[in-house]
Order: C-alpha cells, then structure tokens, then sequence
C-alpha cells in the first residue's frame, strides 16, 4: 500500500517541479496572478498518492492509468468549471468549449502521467513477489 502512495507522490513531485519552472519561466508579469494555482500544486503529490491508495486492488496495476484519467476528469471539472481557473490566472473568458476540450485534454494527459505511476509501483515491488500476492515467507509466518 505505502509503494503506491509513494509512487504517486513521487510522480506528482516531479511534475509540480517542472510545471514551476515552467510556469516561472513564461509567465512574467503575470506571475502575481498565479497564487491560486501554485498553491494547488502544493497538494497534488499528496492527491496523487491518496488516489493511489484507493485504487481498486483489482485494478493494480495494468489498470492504473484509467484511474488516472478518472483523477484527472474530477481535477479538470474541479479547475476548469468550478474554480474557474483560466479566467483567474489568466485573466480571461474562456468559452463553455474551451473550457471542455481543456477537460478533456486533462483526462488524457492525466491517462499518460498515470503510466508513469504504474511504472514507478513496478519499480517499487520486489521482483520476487508477484503483484498482489504475498510472499512466501509471510506465507510461513502466518
């Protein structure tokens, strides 16, 4: 369970980190504007490895990245419909259109960022345990 957590976590780290520099390198003066999206960064390795651990056991770990695009599908609805976050960061309207193609969007890079996560648990998981099993040796104790 706690490989899980850290594997979304860890993902979500490295993502937040290039996304600041990012962010710091284009925006310019707008930068003040940015306050409410880098303070939602702050909590996204956490949301990450929390979604982790609720991932259905079942689902672990080929079916990682579809829950990973229902992540991202409740975070674009979340920023893009409810926060309205384009029209406070960028000071802008954007249509009911381009608020859903960013939705969408959303869901399939979300669907791509998650594969690294199941990378990053098969990484985490001995090679001599089979996913979802236990070892042999906890076999023993019990």
């Amino acid at each position: 369970m706690f490989q899980r957590f850290v594997a979304g976590s860890a993902v979500a780290a490295v993502l937040v980190a290039v996304a600041a520099v990012v962010l710091v390198s284009v925006a310019g003066s707008a930068l003040p504007r940015m306050w409410p999206l880098a303070t939602m960064w702050c909590f996204v390795p956490l949301a990450w490895g929390i979604w982790a651990l609720l991932t259905p056991k079942t689902w672990m770990p080929n079916w990682l990245p579809y829950w990973g695009a229902i992540l991202g599908l409740i975070g674009g609805i979340m920023s893009a419909f409810v926060l309205n976050i384009p029209s406070r960061v960028f000071a802008m309207t954007v249509t009911m259109t381009g608020r859903t193609v960013a939705v969408l969007a959303v869901v399939v890079l979300y669907y791509f960022l998650w594969m690294l996560v199941r990378t990053a648990y098969m990484s985490l998981v001995p090679p001599q345990q089979p996913v979802g099993r236990m070892p042999d040796v906890m076999k023993k104790a019990a």
